[in-house]
């Protein structure tokens, strides 16, 4: 599936392109499931230009869950017939330096995947995909311990739906936000003042400054999305409190910390501690539905384009 311009979701058009020979150090999947994120739309929209020169065509993606079907030389793991997941890794996205996951078949660099084990469901593990990696990376950051209360802004979205079940695995009593609509009471009317112990942000500007002051002494934020914008305030009476304000982005994910995060979450869905989020499979042809479903609003959970 590749685009040669921006656009609406009717730019994204189905061709055949020829394979070649798998590089060495690198492997060929053959995809099971890529889902659509944010992101992609984004990048289709033009919202988000491609940074190269000459962008076109390009093919949008950027995780895939599949097996592995051919290796390059230099490969001694993942076999062919592994099942694996990758993401990011300047695939797809807006480097564009390879092209992405809206495909039958997907050729990345071998260190850059991780194991699935072959008895759990690949949609329900791809579903959790790259937002289950960016909760639960972010969520790390927060030092979570059993009996924490932690706030996830974005709740019903796909990285705070996900999130949501992690930290309740992780035995903290959650409290979600929706994204959908500004509340009508604020959270820090809702809540008080350093009442929480962490904050996953997903939302930014609007949240931000509530997040932060409804925090405990000792506090932790991680924020791994900005939905409502950008620019961000603070109370200096906030920042003294001895907090701790981090951040995220699956931008700087590596290989080994993909094949960590992915045996905890893969982990988690064996032993029925974590759920996936609801999914839709949509055909790989009709990518450009999908965009329309994200585009809509409203749609709760993951889309997973298949072959």
């Amino acid at each position: 599936m590749q685009l040669n311009g921006y656009g609406g979701p009717e730019v994204l058009e189905l061709r055949e392109v020829r394979l070649g020979a798998v590089p060495e150090g690198e492997v060929r999947i053959a995809t099971i499931a890529a889902p659509v994120n944010r992101a992609d739309v984004e990048i289709r929209r033009g919202h988000w230009p491609v940074q190269r020169a000459d962008p076109f065509p390009y093919t949008p993606g950027l995780e895939v869950l599949g097996e592995v079907v051919q290796t390059g030389p230099g490969v001694h793991w993942p076999p062919v017939g592994q099942r694996v997941i990758t993401m990011m890794q300047r695939l797809g996205g807006v480097h564009g330096e390879r092209p992405g996951c809206y495909a039958t078949h997907v050729t990345v660099r071998a260190e850059s995947v991780a194991a699935v084990p072959a008895e759990l469901d690949p949609y329900a593990v791809a579903a959790v995909g790259l937002a289950g990696v960016t909760a639960y990376e972010g969520l790390r950051r927060l030092e979570i311990r059993p009996g924490h209360t932690v706030v996830v802004h974005g709740a019903s979205g796909g990285v705070g739906s996900v999130a949501v079940r992690m930290a309740e695995a992780m035995g903290a009593e959650v409290i979600g936000t929706s994204s959908r609509s500004p509340a009508e009471r604020s959270l820090l009317d809702e809540l008080g003042p350093r009442s929480v112990d962490g904050v996953l942000e997903t939302l930014g500007e609007r949240t931000f400054a509530d997040s932060v002051a409804v925090l405990r002494r000792g506090g932790r934020l991680c924020l791994v999305g900005a939905l409502t914008g950008p620019e961000l305030g603070l109370s200096a009476w906030d920042l003294i409190q001895e907090l701790v304000l981090t951040g995220y982005s699956t931008e700087n994910l590596t290989g080994d910390d993909l094949r960590e995060d992915i045996a905890m979450i893969c982990g988690w869905l064996r032993d029925g501690t974590l759920t996936p989020p609801p999914y839709q499979v949509v055909p790989l042809a009709e990518a450009a539905r999908a965009h329309r479903l994200l585009e809509a609003g409203g749609h709760s959970g993951r889309v997973l384009l298949v072959p």
